[in-house]
């Protein structure tokens, strides 16, 4: 018992979190298509890293090479202009 606090405190001060598992969004944002969060990028947003839904993984692939041109239109679940 012991063990598994002190392994669920390590995770919380080093910053892995549960929540962080799902996507911001529903909306690809390099495509406009739905995203069901099959298929993620995870990008930096400051500090944490947060997970990207995306239609397929061409698009996962280009959020990740760009994600300051994505980031704000996953949060908004729109395709980036």
């Amino acid at each position: 018992m012991r063990t598994v606090l002190i392994l669920a405190l390590g995770m919380v001060f080093s910053g892995v979190s549960f929540a962080d598992d799902k996507p911001i969004n529903t909306v690809c944002p390099k495509s406009g298509k739905a995203a069901d969060g099959s298929t993620t990028a995870t990008v930096k947003d400051g500090e944490k890293s947060v997970k990207i839904a995306t239609c397929c993984n061409g698009c996962a692939g280009k959020v990740e090479a760009e994600p300051a041109k994505f980031l704000s239109a996953a949060k908004a679940n729109k395709k980036a202009e």
